[in-house]
């Protein structure tokens, strides 16, 4: 099963009347989300197995790969059910039996070595292992298994749901334990191949493990084909592809949750889905608002990627449309609304920076200098996505220099893992540069302008990912004061854990914690730095391509 390939796995692509959607209805889904400037980068509906519509926020396209963060968690999920119908894992194994060299991390604690052997597949599927890790600390270690069993417990095993992401790491390396294949190329035999998905890049720890809940980078149309055999008992244009038994038992109700927080997160936990507020439909779910909501009784589904941290408020307007929208019989064409549908979509982009007067004395004078600065491992110009969920550490800026000329500035920085190098416009239009770290490589859309006199802007979206980086140096004398900031704000973060968690944070208000969070600078907050100019004495930018 799984290793056969689908004809014309292609995805047909119609207007929404045919499959019963008014085209008005998903025009005002666009028009409120732009209203409320919620970070939405992108969405796809799918409804009897046809794309009735799309729509991309300008840089954001069709053809470019999305971090999907746990959303990857169901991709996981999926190869382990394979696994279980192939007789090569069975849902109540003792996971430590999979990985004998851990044996002599449960020493020196006796609680732990009896929690650790206690472990099932089951508890990390429904996430119920009690471990206390957090894929948040950072990735620093390149053997994240021996991290795991390393790792305390915050309560006996199969206690209580308890969200854990290294859980679905551990079912990762468990299966290229069982197949002796990686995750992502498992799938790519059962699943990519089969629906013509070209293999995606998926992240993985220094011993190629892939990261399992988090790190997969998908296109938004290849995501709703890998989802669609959810709604249809595991079949694929009548292929069956994933096992039935495990598409039911991996989307049923199989944990209770929380009981607080936000109504989504309430519904029931099934093997790495969630289940939503209406009976009978479930969801794929990642962070800063990546999603992929089945309704099987709708026949349809819908794919968000996003950037923004409170994404329950993205899901408020979400549920206002879906699935209501979706009737049981087409409706006549409407060719206005259609238009008016599309002509919306199209009008869509992203918060952008404007172009500006150039300050062309300063930019000559800046040519012929470095910034030099003294930095932490926590100040990158690369996603907080790569800063902080990798194994290959980048950080710690240590030189910058700028180079001018009629279109924009090519900028180029050193840091811990070499030099980089992209072009951001100045003149309205996007400088679009590819900036690899290790194995990974990402395009970059950047923009620059001058502001307030000795002030330059640099906003450059990392366009595979959720992050829009916003630095701007102010430079003062012989020295450059640079804010460093983000999109999504990350001191909103412990604000969306907290609610993720079950927590009321109406009672302590958002406002205020995310004021301490700024106080003290916790770990999702990204330092602002200092730099002093100084007299070039090489060339970054010719470093850079060697």
């Amino acid at each position: 099963m799984g290793s056969l390939k689908i004809k014309n796995s292609a995805l047909a692509h119609v207007t929404p009347e045919s499959v019963g959607v008014k085209s008005e209805v998903l025009a005002d889904f666009i028009r409120e989300l732009n209203e409320k400037q919620l970070g939405v980068h992108s969405f796809t509906v799918v409804r009897h197995d046809k794309v009735c519509a799309q729509c991309f926020w300008a840089p954001y396209g069709p053809d470019s790969p999305h971090t999907l963060y746990s959303v990857s968690k169901s991709f996981t999920s999926t190869a382990v059910g394979f696994a279980v119908d192939e007789g090569l894992i069975g849902l109540d194994d003792p996971v430590y039996t999979y990985f004998p060299e851990c044996n002599k991390y449960f020493v020196g604690s006796r609680i732990r070595n009896v929690y650790n052997r206690s472990l099932t597949v089951r508890m990390l599927l429904t996430m119920r292992s009690g471990k206390m890790i957090s894929s948040a600390e950072g990735k620093n270690g390149k053997n994240w298994i021996k991290d795991f069993f390393k790792a305390s417990f915050m309560m006996p095993p199969d206690t209580k749901f308890k969200y854990c992401s290294e859980n679905t790491f551990i079912l990762s390396a468990l299966i290229k334990r069982v197949t002796g294949k990686s995750t992502v190329d498992y799938l790519d035999e059962k699943m990519f191949r089969p629906l013509d998905i070209e293999k995606p890049f998926w992240q993985t720890d220094g011993e190629g493990n892939n990261a399992g809940g988090w790190g997969l980078y998908m296109k938004s149309e290849d995501l709703a084909k890998f989802f669609l055999p959810y709604l249809h008992g595991g079949k694929y244009k009548g292929e069956q592809l994933i096992p039935a038994a495990w598409v039911e038992q991996a989307t049923a109700k199989q944990t209770e949750t929380v009981r607080d927080g936000v109504l989504d997160n309430m519904c029931g936990y099934g093997f790495q889905f969630w289940r939503n507020p209406m009976p009978n439909s479930f969801r794929a779910e990642g962070l800063f608002g990546q999603r992929c909501v089945m309704f099987p009784e709708y026949d349809a589904l819908v794919v968000l990627n996003s950037g923004r941290s409170k994404d329950y408020d993205i899901m408020e307007v979400f549920w206002k449309y879906f699935p209501q929208c979706f009737e049981h019989d087409a409706f006549p064409e409407n060719e206005t609304a259609y238009r008016d549908l599309l002509d919306t979509a199209a009008a869509c982009q992203m918060e952008d920076l404007p172009a500006a007067p150039r300050n062309a004395g300063f930019e000559q004078y800046l040519g012929s200098k470095t910034l030099h600065a003294k930095t932490t491992s926590r100040t990158s110009v690369m996603p907080v996505a790569v800063s902080m969920w990798s194994y290959e550490k980048c950080g710690k800026i240590s030189d910058m220099q700028f180079d001018f000329d009629e279109k924009g500035v090519q900028f180029t920085w050193r840091e811990c893992d070499g030099v980089h190098t992209l072009f951001a416009g100045m003149n309205g239009d996007f400088g679009i540069s590819e900036v690899a770290h290790g194995r990974e490589k990402y395009h970059t859309y950047a923009k620059a302008a001058w502001t307030d006199g000795n002030r330059l802007q640099l906003w450059i979206r990392f366009i595979e990912t959720a992050h829009v980086k916003k630095l701007t140096f102010v430079f003062s004398d012989n020295s450059v004061r640079i804010l460093n900031m983000s999109d999504p704000k990350f001191e909103e973060l412990p604000v969306f854990y907290l609610v993720f968690s079950g927590v009321d944070v109406r009672r302590f208000g958002e406002k205020v914690i995310e004021g301490a969070v700024r106080d003290v600078g916790m770990l999702f907050l990204e330092p602002d730095f200092s730099a002093k100019l100084k007299n070039r004495k090489e060339s970054l930018l010719e470093l850079s391509r060697l």
